[in-house]
């Protein structure tokens, strides 16, 4: 019987640290926290010098082996869509921010699964959560658009790729 009851706790402990780390929910910013993070590439990213573009930041919470949370899928489906009509433009940044707290998580098989072909990087890799704790005011699954006057303009939970395309549109004034 003790083993059974250890046996059953040692497999609940290992399932319950393979899901995605708790992202707290941030208190809505007015004006952007500046941040530098190395995208998984090894492309240095800095969001000051993204001033006067469209950015679009995206934090996601990654597990160990590539666990991520059902409102991730959602959103890096919509961010493919949205980055098919923007990326490559010189008005628009999209990144994605994962934290990625176990050296297990793969997010080059993410980006490889999800075709992610914008910026996406750890914000974990420093071990802190300093971005998310900043921007995830929708907790997981945070979307925040940052205006070409470097504000912040609108932030989504759970979102579709023709909302976040009207408000770059938007944005842009086009």
């Amino acid at each position: 019987m003790v083993a059974l009851i250890f046996t059953a706790y040692g497999t609940w402990q290992y399932v319950e640290g393979q899901k995605p780390p708790a992202i707290p929910q941030a208190t809505p910013l007015q004006t952007p926290y500046e941040f530098t993070i190395k995208d998984i590439n090894g492309t240095q990213f800095s969001l000051s010098n993204h001033k006067g573009k469209v950015i679009v930041i995206h934090i996601m919470a990654v597990g160990c082996h590539g666990q991520i949370n059902r409102i991730n899928d959602n959103q890096l489906t919509q961010l493919k869509t949205v980055c098919n009509s923007f990326c490559g433009k010189e008005q628009v940044t999209l990144i994605t921010v994962a934290v990625a707290t176990c050296p297990s998580s793969d997010l080059q098989q993410i980006r490889a699964t999800y075709r992610v072909t914008w910026l996406f990087g750890n914000d974990y890799d420093d071990r802190k959560m300093d971005i998310a704790q900043k921007y995830a005011t929708q907790g997981d699954g945070t979307i925040v658009i940052i205006d070409k006057t470097y504000h912040i303009s609108e932030t989504y939970g759970s979102t579709t790729a023709s909302t976040l395309s009207a408000k770059i549109n938007q944005l842009l004034g086009a």
